[in-house]
């Protein structure tokens, strides 16, 4: 907000007296004052409304050129912006004298006209300031995400050229000793460069503004943890705005995180080379350590959950594949396994739901999810993940193929059907109970083991199951009559009728 722009402000009718100053100069503020002497209650950069009655002399007229130079020499020390005179009150024009002081001081004096009241213009530059500071705190909020976006993409030289943009000045990266790396834009001059330098080495871990070669320069320490990993730095030759320096904290903190990164990495990756070398001599590898290493894919509250698909003979490893990409474009931590048999077991968070996995399946290749059934166990902690699997490697073999992913719904009732052990047992039991049945349903084109199934799946209620089969209930009644007889069973019994249903799943 410059004088300039006061003297454009057409409804204030503001002229400036001839060769008195720099309209460039800017204004930070208003005061009106009839002081002969103001400048204690002065900071720099105001704009000094006054009538002249300061300037009156004991005869009631304004003082001589000597007494107009000195009061416009404390003003001028003082670091005023302009002068602002009102005429037409004390007297009916700016003397003469007070131009020549403001002239041959460079001091911008202004002419307010009686119909101008001084509040107007305190209004009209409050109302500037106000709207410059908005416009200042839109540009910093549209500017941190394109910065944010800068360092994602293209690093630290794409940070510092974003930057400089925002601050209007030259961004700079030094290491820690003070020596620059890089710099946006890369023509900054050398009395810059070494003036920067000599400022981070004096304020090692703060930060701080100086005034070098009139360029402020703000530097700031890059710290995480205890860690020093350089500094930032903004040359500019202005000051700096407060949103300029929210800007700068905001590329310091995307610094470090960038910085950060690798010592991370370096951290993860000793300790996958300590548990690949404890199984390279045999030992078991440090569960604690292992645990520690899958805690990156648990929840909130450190549990995980299991996801297995099976049945993917040959493209198991296509699959995992697809499973890894999906997780990495969704900015997850890919833990994926290949088994033996065809399975792909995946660590998934603890609070991960129907949604996420549905996204994630979507990645397999169609053929294989056509062939595969797919499980997801309950959350675990992180120490439990091979009891997670077990659960999703059951709930699995319950899974229909090619359907969704089931969860511990599906296995109620199911259980040990979709069990390898219990269904060995169940098939030995499905050959004495229901391979009889099933041969002589051959041999005399009678229809015994679904009118059975029907029965026990309606729990012995004649109707509903005559009606499900589509026959007469004394139909049915008869039919379970020679399923007794075949088989020397009471169908009266609960075990009996529980095992003969396990018998029927198992043939599913």
């Amino acid at each position: 907000m410059t004088v300039r722009w006061l003297l454009r402000h057409t409804d204030l009718n503001l002229t400036q007296a001839a060769d008195t100053g720099d309209p460039a100069r800017e204004i930070d503020f208003v005061v009106t004052t009839e002081l002969s002497d103001p400048t204690p209650w002065l900071s720099g950069g105001e704009l000094v409304l006054t009538t002249g009655i300061g300037l009156l002399g004991r005869t009631g007229v304004i003082v001589d050129r000597a007494g107009c130079e000195a009061y416009v020499r404390r003003l001028v020390d003082k670091g005023i912006s302009a002068l602002g005179f009102g005429v037409g009150l004390t007297v009916d024009d700016v003397p003469a004298d007070l131009a020549t002081a403001a002239a041959a001081a460079g001091l911008p004096l202004l002419l307010v006209p009686r119909p101008t009241p001084f509040v107007a213009i305190a209004r009209a530059v409050a109302d500037r300031s106000a709207e410059l500071q908005y416009r200042s705190q839109e540009l910093a909020a549209r500017a941190q995400p394109r910065m944010t976006r800068a360092a994602v993409s293209g690093g630290a030289v794409a940070l510092l050229r974003e930057l400089s943009a925002a601050c209007d000045g030259a961004a700079i990266l030094l290491d820690e000793d003070g020596r620059v790396t890089q710099s946006a834009p890369a023509s900054v001059s050398p009395a810059i460069m070494r003036a920067v330098g000599e400022q981070v080495r004096g304020h090692p871990t703060a930060s701080s503004v100086a005034i070098e070669h009139d360029t402020v320069i703000v530097s700031q320490p890059i710290r995480v943890a205890g860690r020093t990993h350089g500094h930032l730095a903004v040359a500019a030759a202005h000051d700096m705005k407060p949103t300029d320096h929210v800007l700068i904290g905001h590329a310091n903190s995307l610094l470090a995180l960038d910085f950060e990164k690798p010592h991370r990495l370096d951290a993860v990756e000793s300790r996958v080379n300590v548990a690949v070398f404890a199984l390279l001599l045999g030992d078991e590898p440090d569960g604690s350590q292992v645990q520690q290493l899958a805690a990156e894919a648990a929840d909130g509250h450190g549990r995980v959950r299991v996801l297995v698909v099976r049945g993917l003979g040959a493209r198991a490893e296509d699959a995992a594949e697809a499973l890894t990409a999906r997780l990495v474009a969704r900015r997850r931590p890919a833990f994926v396994s290949v088994r033996d048999g065809g399975e792909v077991a995946v660590l998934l968070r603890g609070n991960d739901d129907d949604a996420v996995i549905t996204d994630l399946m979507a990645a397999l290749p169609r053929a294989a999810r056509r062939r595969s059934r797919a499980g997801v166990g309950g959350p675990v902690p992180v120490t439990a993940v091979r009891d997670g699997h077990r659960d999703a490697v059951t709930i699995a073999a319950a899974a229909e193929r090619g359907g969704a992913v089931a969860d511990r719904r599906a296995v109620a009732g199911m259980s040990l059907v979709a069990s390898p052990s219990g269904r060995a047992s169940l098939a030995d039991l499905s050959r004495l109970l229901i391979d009889p049945l099933v041969e002589y349903d051959a041999a005399h084109g009678s229809a015994l083991v679904p009118s059975l199934r029907a029965y026990l799946e309606n729990h012995g209620q004649w109707e509903t199951a005559a009606s499900d089969l589509g026959v007469h209930r004394h139909t049915l009644r008869a039919r379970i009559a020679k399923v007794e007889d075949r088989l020397g069973l009471d169908l009266d019994s609960a075990r009996v009728r529980a095992e003969l249903l396990l018998a029927l799943l198992v043939k599913d």
